[in-house]
């Protein structure tokens, strides 16, 4: 049913589209009157273009893609999907003013107030199903059979077009669906522009009102088990629930004579599983990418039994005795006896964790797990080649300089005098942070690999590399784990204020010692600001956050969605330098970090330092801050 659409949705480009960026600037005008689905193949092939650093036929083929959208909006009552098309388009005009070009000329229209989403009776206005509402929709009973038959030869039971919904929780990664926004979620908008099904297929008009009303709801899920395949779903089929796994679960200390899960059997499955069970395309619908996915189970079952080593079907399928189907890891050599006996005896511990986050990715486990075990120099440089592959996936057409100093390695692609100096800088900025958190020792054992980079077309692909996610607006610069490499990234502009380059050079370099202390984003974000902010008090960016910071609260949502992450980046960098600066001087923060090396969790850090737990600090200083 869903199909290929634009790079920076996660698909390829529709198949009728030209496949080259030259062939796209090459192709005849847009019509004013152009489809939703000719607009929406302008405005990929825009993306496509900016990605090939071809700015002036980007503008070209954005600014026919806007006629278009001029005309629709014109209309009486603009058809569906219209504002997702206009969302799109002002996020392509912000990447192309970002990287320079000019785009003065380039004015998104909008929804004129008095006209609605064309939802009426008969047809609407793009000539596809009417659509109305529905109530109490369930996601097994209703949903899951409606994409089975839609969507399951090419996108359940398949992957065409990039682009598979095997799960719930595969369909929710996509980001086809955004809860609560039925009409603007694009696994609407492609039935109602007619791009979907493709090979004559239909969706009923009653199927939409289903689908938006289940999305409009919040997409809840019904089903036993959010990892159950949906075919299975929609064939009533039942599996059996997963083991309750708490999104909170906390690490425990390894007694002598114990396995740890990051020492000793995350690694396995990263050499003999994740192959086959780490991506999103996941053979029996079994994720590997993570503790937390592991213990979810696969397509009908859970594979992780904790305290029931022997009973439970990973070690089951190692052994390759008691089972349907072929002993794993599959095409390969069996393990040896004594890795499948550890982890045996893991799941009989009760399949427990050790460090970091049950949802942490499992390469990032196994660098924690290995880091350990090395020294300062050795650990720093693995992170230092780790960093410049990391570089390499991200940015493959141009070979960075790198410039190793002490406690810090600077790679990038700025003039190699400009790389020298800033490296000196970072350098220079590490002891001062050391200094302000009465750090003794390395700043952050193996040290931290920054990202220099002068375009913000280089600084979205590190983002994207790492984050598979686009770029939020507002941000120039953050830090965060990738397997071996903890980072900081940066966009260095050539005309920045000495002042406000130190402050953001502070500002990643103590964001990264802390989210390589594994605290929460919000937490190392926050502390990167305060940081900042006390190293360069009178810069002009901590000027702006620090006006900005009382601002931001209301944008937030919750507390929980603050603490979970689910805020916008940018805005939580600001609420939580907000907090962090009116909460913690740089001693404190250096008794988190203290607390964290010797072997605390961060809630236990966090309140042994302010006597309080994240969510009563937050809304103390939020009450405050509003005042």
């Amino acid at each position: 049913m869903l199909g290929a659409c634009g790079v920076a949705m996660g698909f390829a480009a529709a198949a009728a589209w030209p496949a080259s960026a030259a062939e796209a600037a090459a192709s005849p005008n847009a019509s004013p009157n152009a489809s939703p689905k000719e607009i929406r193949e302008r405005i990929d092939a825009a993306a496509k273009l900016l990605d090939a650093d071809n700015r002036d036929a980007a503008v070209e083929s954005l600014g026919e893609a806007i006629r278009g959208l001029e005309a629709m909006a014109s209309a009486p009552r603009p058809p569906a999907g219209f504002k997702t098309l206009a969302d799109r388009a002002s996020g392509i005009r912000r990447r192309l003013e970002k990287a320079g070009a000019d785009v003065t000329a380039l004015a998104v229209p909008g929804i004129p107030q008095q006209a609605a989403p064309a939802v009426a009776q008969g047809r609407s206005a793009a000539g596809a199903p009417a659509v109305g509402r529905a109530a109490g929709v369930s996601f097994s009973r209703q949903v899951a059979p409606i994409l089975a038959k839609s969507c399951g030869g090419c996108h359940i039971a398949g992957k065409k077009g990039d682009f598979q919904m095997a799960s719930y929780e595969g369909l929710m990664r996509t980001g086809m669906v955004q809860r609560g926004q039925g009409q603007a979620s694009r696994l609407v908008e492609v039935i109602l522009t007619g791009d979907m099904p493709r090979g004559g297929g239909k969706v009923t008009s009653q199927d939409v009102a289903t689908l938006i009303a289940w999305i409009d709801a919040g997409a809840p899920c019904d089903a036993p088990n959010p990892a159950i395949g949906i075919d299975v779903v929609a064939r009533g089929g039942a599996a059996s629930p997963p083991p309750p796994v708490s999104p909170a679960m906390k690490p425990v200390a390894v007694k002598p004579g114990e396995v740890s899960f990051a020492s000793d059997v995350a690694p396995l499955l990263q050499e003999h599983c994740l192959k086959c069970h780490g991506g999103d395309e996941t053979e029996a619908n079994l994720s590997m990418a993570s503790l937390d996915a592991l213990m979810k189970g696969g397509r009908t079952s859970a594979v992780v039994v904790a305290g029931k080593g022997s009973d439970s079907l990973l070690v089951k399928k190692l052994r390759g005795a008691g089972i349907e189907g072929q002993r794993m890891p599959l095409g390969s050599p069996p393990l040896a006896d004594a890795a499948i006996a550890m982890i045996e005896k893991w799941i009989d511990q009760g399949g427990q964790l050790d460090m970091l986050t049950a949802t942490a990715p499992l390469d990032t486990v196994v660098a924690a797990g290995q880091a350990t075990k090395l020294t300062d120099a050795a650990l720093a440089r693995l992170r230092v080649a780790a960093g410049e592959k990391l570089w390499r996936r991200a940015i493959p057409d141009e070979e960075p300089g790198v410039q190793p100093r002490a406690g810090v390695c600077v790679i990038g692609n700025l003039p190699a005098e400009r790389l020298t100096e800033l490296a000196d800088l970072a350098e220079d900025v590490a002891g001062d942070i050391r200094g302000d958190l009465g750090v003794d020792g390395p700043l952050l054992k193996g040290g931290v690999v920054i990202y220099a980079v002068r375009q913000a077309i280089d600084y979205s692909a590190i983002w994207q590399n790492v984050s598979r996610a686009e770029r939020p607006r507002g941000l120039a610069g953050h830090a965060g784990v990738a397997g071996d490499v903890v980072y900081a990234a940066l966009l260095v502009p050539s005309n920045q204020e000495a002042d406000d380059l130190r402050a953001g050079v502070a500002d990643v370099i103590a964001a990264a010692a802390f989210a390589g202390r594994s605290t929460p984003a919000w937490f190392s974000q926050g502390a990167g600001r305060a940081t900042a902010s006390r190293i360069a008090p009178k810069a002009a960016v901590v000027q702006q956050w620090r006006r900005d910071a009382v601002a931001a609260i209301p944008r937030l949502g919750s507390t929980a969605d603050f603490l979970a992450g689910h805020a916008d980046p940018a805005t939580t960098a600001l609420a939580a330098g907000g907090l962090l600066s009116t909460l913690a001087t740089g001693g404190k923060l250096g008794q988190v970090a203290d607390a964290l090396d010797g072997g605390a969790t961060f809630d236990e850090a966090f309140f042994k330092v302010f006597r309080a737990t994240p969510a009563q600090a937050f809304e103390k200083w939020a009450a405050r801050a509003r005042r």
